[in-house]
């Protein structure tokens, strides 16, 4: 059946065990701590939980990553000691990597 690569908070201060690899790219959101970021994370092969959402595509990542991560730095490839802008595109990416 394959996994999922959806956006989901935590649950009673964990990760939700139907999260196999995740804790990506965090964004803020109304509830009290720790639950207080949205995460995406690739499900364990066959879970029906969508957390908060699927991402359904790489595309799709794309897209939510570039609602929230605009003024987002990161080191550069060549350069560590450098910051340079955020890939949503090179991060999309990886997370659609993590899908089975």
């Amino acid at each position: 059946m394959g996994n999922m690569i959806i956006k989901y908070d935590l649950i009673a201060r964990s990760t939700p065990t139907y999260i196999e690899n995740g804790g990506y790219y965090p964004k803020p959101n109304d509830n009290d701590p720790p639950s207080n970021f949205d995460l995406i994370g690739a499900t364990v092969d066959g879970a029906t939980q969508t957390g908060l959402g699927e991402l359904a595509s790489e595309e799709a990542i794309e897209t939510y990553l570039d609602t929230y991560t605009q003024d987002w730095t990161q080191p550069s490839p060549t350069d560590p000691t450098l910051e340079v802008p955020f890939s949503q595109s090179e991060a999309a990416a990886y997370i659609w990597s993590l899908k089975t």
